[in-house]
This record gives C-alpha cells, sequence and structure tokens, in this order.
C-alpha cells in the first residue's frame, strides 16, 4: 500500500512537472544565426511629412521611433502559450554592432526549436500598449496574451497610429518582415486663391489630410486674413466634441471597436495656436496654421505640419460643423468680418444615406474657398486612400458679417 501512495505521488508529481515543461518556449541556443530579427516597411509610403508615420519617421532618433513588438509561441498542435515571447518589445533603427545601423532591441530573443511564432507590431512606439480583452474597461483592462486587440485612446499627442502582423514564422524564415498600414483617418485643410494652380499639384505634393481654403474673386488691393477654423457637433446651442476618441485596435486585420469613454473634443485652429501641443482643458486643442493672409493667386494657407487630427475611423450620423472666422480688407474701406459654416454630414455622407463614415488609412482633406462675398465660399473635400481622389464641391452657408 505505500509502495502505491508513493507512486501516485511521483505520476502527479511527473504530470505538473511536463504540464508546466508543456508552457515553456524553448528557444534554440544563443548564436547570433537563432537571433529573431526585423525588417519593417510602411505600406504606401506616399508622404514625408511631418507627423506621418513612415520609413524615415521609423528609423528616426525620436524617443518614439522604432515599434512595439508581441509575440506569441504556438505549439505544433496550434495551441498559443500564456507565456509571451515578446510583451511590446522596443524595435528601433541603431548602429548595434559599430558597424552599420539597423533594427533591434535590448532583450534578444532566439527561435524556439519547434512550433512557430505569431508577431504583432504598431507603431509608434508606446510603452503603453498591452494585448487585452476589447470587452475590458479601457486602459484599465486586464492583459491577456491571446488577444490581438490593443487599447488606443487617440486624445493624446496627434499620431499616426499603424500596424501589422507575421504569423507562423519559423526558425527557417530569415528576418520577420512588417508591412505596416494606416490605422486612423487623418484630417486637416489647406487655403489657397481661386487663381493657384491646384489641380497642378501631384497627389503627393498636397497634404494627406488637410484643410485647404482659396480667396476667389479678389481684386487689386483686397484681402482676406483667416482668423480661426472651428470643427464642432451642437447640443443645446453650445459647442461639443466630435469623434469618439478611444477603441481597441484588432492587430490581426486592423479592425477597430470602438470605446465612448465621454472624452469628445471639438478643435479650432489659429494662427496663433499651439503646434501638436496639449490640449485647453475642456474642449480640445487649439491647433495651428501656418499663415493668415491671402491676398494674391500665389498665396497658401495650411494647417501647420503638427497639427493635423488623427480620428478612430468610425460613423457619423449627427450634424458636424466647420465654421471659418475671416476679415476682408478693401482699400479706402473698413474691414468686413465675416463667419462661414457647414455641416460636413451633408459634405461627406453616401448618397441616399443619412450617415458618412471616417474610414482607416484614408486622408480627408478639406478645401475651404473663400471669398470676399461670403455667398460664394465653398468646401471642398477630397477622400483619398493616399492615392485616390474623390471630389465634392458644396457651398458653405452664411452666418454672419
Amino acid at each position: 500500500m505505500k509502495f502505491l501512495r508513493l507512486a501516485f505521488y511521483v505520476l502527479i508529481a511527473q504530470l505538473v512537472l511536463s504540464g508546466c515543461a508543456g508552457e515553456a518556449v524553448e528557444e534554440t541556443s544563443s548564436s547570433s544565426s537563432s537571433e529573431i530579427n526585423f525588417d519593417a516597411y510602411v505600406n504606401r509610403n506616399a508622404s514625408s511629412r511631418s507627423g506621418v508615420t513612415d520609413n524615415t519617421f521609423l528609423q528616426g532618433g525620436t524617443f518614439n521611433a522604432g515599434f512595439g513588438v508581441f509575440a506569441r509561441y504556438k505549439h505544433t498542435d496550434e495551441t498559443i502559450s500564456p507565456l509571451m515571447l515578446m510583451n511590446n518589445e522596443h524595435v528601433y533603427w541603431k548602429n548595434w554592432k559599430g558597424d552599420y545601423s539597423d533594427w533591434g532591441y535590448e532583450n534578444t530573443r532566439y527561435w524556439p526549436n519547434e512550433g512557430s511564432v505569431d508577431f504583432y507590431a504598431f507603431a509608434p512606439h508606446s510603452t503603453e500598449p498591452k494585448l487585452v480583452s476589447p470587452k475590458d474597461n479601457g486602459k484599465y483592462a486586464i492583459e491577456e496574451p491571446n488577444s490581438t486587440y490593443i487599447y488606443f485612446p487617440s486624445n493624446m499627442s496627434p499620431v499616426d497610429l499603424v500596424w501589422a502582423n507575421a504569423k507562423g514564422r519559423t526558425k527557417t524564415n530569415e528576418r520577420v518582415k512588417f508591412t505596416f498600414s494606416h490605422a486612423l483617418a487623418r484630417i486637416g485643410f489647406f487655403f489657397f486663391s481661386q487663381n493657384f494652380n491646384y489641380w497642378g499639384f501631384s497627389s503627393h505634393a498636397l497634404p494627406l489630410f488637410g484643410f485647404n481654403t482659396p480667396a476667389n474673386n479678389l481684386t487689386d488691393g483686397e484681402s482676406i486674413t483667416v482668423q480661426e477654423v472651428k470643427l464642432y457637433c451642437v447640443s443645446n446651442n453650445e459647442h461639443i466634441g466630435v469623434f469618439v476618441m478611444a477603441g481597441y485596435l484588432n492587430l490581426e486585420n486592423g479592425d477597430w471597436i470602438l470605446d465612448d469613454n465621454g472624452t469628445r473634443w471639438y478643435y479650432s485652429w489659429k494662427p496663433t495656436g499651439n503646434d501638436g501641443e496639449g490640449p485647453d482643458v475642456g474642449k480640445g486643442p487649439e491647433l495651428k496654421l501656418d499663415g493668415d493672409k491671402l491676398s494674391n493667386p500665389n498665396d497658401i494657407i495650411n494647417n501647420s505640419p503638427h497639427s493635423y487630427i488623427f480620428i478612430i475611423p468610425q460613423e457619423k450620423r449627427e450634424p458636424f460643423y466647420l465654421e471659418i472666422t475671416y476679415t476682408v480688407e478693401r482699400p479706402g474701406q473698413s474691414s468686413q468680418k465675416v463667419t462661414v459654416k457647414k455641416n460636413l454630414l451633408d459634405v461627406l455622407r453616401k448618397p441616399g444615406t443619412n450617415y458618412c463614415m471616417f474610414e482607416e488609412g484614408k486622408a480627408y482633406d478639406f478645401h475651404l474657398k473663400l471669398s470676399p462675398n461670403p455667398i460664394h465660399s465653398r468646401v471642398t473635400t477630397n477622400a483619398k486612400n493616399w492615392d485616390v481622389d474623390v471630389v465634392n464641391n458644396v457651398p458653405c452657408n452664411q452666418i454672419g458679417r
């Protein structure tokens, strides 16, 4: 009986130990040939402008350059180990070995002897993201290694979030190669004179997400000075925020699950605004225009390079407004202050529907065509999948003179 009891305990101990060992990741010997290494490219890298996550940015020297990597080990029977091989490992561009620059990271990992590894990546890098379940409570969500979602609040500094994955990789593969895709929609604007040769620009020369504003029918000596541009919704005659600002990004396929945490901003752009700095309490950031005056056909006003906004892809059903305040100067006359606005739901919604959709990876250019006579002002929008233009022309509504 004692022998049987002892044998039973030994059997239980063996089962426990083998179960623990089954969850471990047995890596190959630590030689340079078996290190896990990376390469990265941003899909449709159509621009090198400030504020865009492109190849130049990824390889740059800022604190958030490079990308974060999650890596999960998959056994030969396709079960996923709860132990993360990499957990938001920061991969960045550096001269690691003294002879040339390359992608690398601090905590070197090696390929497993068997099974495969699924890799998930995002950029720009931040220490905050972790793999979580989208049913959990936002930034307080509990880490869940089997998930492929990260939580992302966009009410931070403007950032062009990109994502990628590389699944089923083994030690027989060479570098793990990431091709990043844009996860957000980006909005900005651009002002120019009616006689300015806008269509002479290539698609790469225009803002990826922008507003633009031309001056219409300026005569000699006339000028328009832009004071402020606003983007907002309205509730009880007060300006309120526009977009849901938090959500869960699925690194498996780029899909989003929105998390309306109650934080929504409305936005303003001024020549004296802040270039990509933090928000004003209670409303949102006061962003910057790179100029204020339109007085001849070649004048252009853009939102400043770091004053785009990036939004989580989402549907809009309620009206939201673009409002422009400017003054008109005429020789020998007093200046005239004008405010015009347009319901952008009317500009963007699809024919036969009552909603519009801001889609991931698309650039929304709002071209603001201003006139000394407000009734001639126009809003034009381009929705570009980085290289495809869709243009609509819609008049503004005058709300003051």
